[in-house]
């Protein structure tokens, strides 16, 4: 199948269908704006933990967003746009859209990849003897995690790398959370982690990957096939400290 070079709001919305399902978030959409409230945590916390989506968006909808959060400044906003034309400076595009609404940027130079996954492998991946996998299988997504065995070196039992994928409508494969722990780093767990949910994802009759990659990620994800489509920037309140934003939390054991 050819592979759409356009972030249109379809795939904006089944990304964000995925990754509410696995991250047991609550997800809603009014107009062209989604919205996700991050459960059951903000609710025990009686936050305010409310994020905004919004894709390819008109001066107008990020003003009427921006507005938003700088009245309740425990909420933040994504906004995920077609790519460039020409290549950007880094952090060009996190600018931008600040000046546009005023917030603050907390995450930057994420981006939107996509893959073809009829051309990925079906079958599980070999496992390399010093690790064994584990799948958990919930409703709607899987998740796959890495621990050593008693051939490697740092002992039994170790949490090497997980990651996590959802199926949505049958056709869209959403990769999340994918994780390796810093000692395993550079073994190659990155690409086993990825054909492994590759093929519990192919179990459906899935045509699309999708995923958010940062920084770390992308050299990976581009050397595996994916295509970046667009760019992502997380803003927030211009008053709170970036490192209190509950969106720059990375994932933990």
């Amino acid at each position: 199948m050819a592979i759409t070079t356009s972030l249109t709001d379809e795939l904006a919305t089944a990304w964000l269908t995925g990754r509410a399902r696995i991250r047991n978030y609550h997800l809603t959409t009014q107009g062209n704006i989604h919205a996700a409230l991050r459960t059951p945590e903000s609710a025990q916390a009686g936050e305010d933990l409310w994020e905004y989506v919004v894709t390819n968006a008109s001066d107008h909808l990020l003003k009427a967003v921006a507005e938003e959060i700088l009245k309740y400044p425990s909420r933040q906003l994504i906004v995920a746009a077609d790519l460039a034309d020409e290549p950007q400076p880094a952090g060009s595009t996190a600018k931008h859209f600040a000046e546009k609404t005023g917030l603050r940027p907390i995450g930057v130079d994420e981006l939107v990849m996509v893959t073809d996954m009829t051309q990925q492998d079906v079958e599980e991946p070999i496992i390399p003897e010093q690790f064994t996998a584990e799948v958990t299988r919930n409703d709607g997504w899987y998740l796959v995690a890495f621990r050593t065995t008693d051939e490697a070196d740092i002992g039994p039992d170790k949490l090497a790398a997980r990651g996590r994928v959802a199926v949505v409508d049958g056709t869209y494969a959403v990769f999340d959370q994918i994780w390796t722990a810093p000692d395993f780093r550079r073994q190659g767990l990155g690409s086993l982690t990825m054909r492994y949910l590759s093929s519990l994802a192919l179990e459906h009759d899935v045509e699309t990957g999708l995923l958010i990659a940062g920084l770390e990620g992308q050299a990976l994800y581009t050397y595996l096939g994916w295509t970046a489509i667009g760019d992502v920037v997380v803003l927030g309140h211009p008053d709170v400290n970036p490192e209190d934003q509950w969106a720059t939390q990375t994932f933990e054991v």
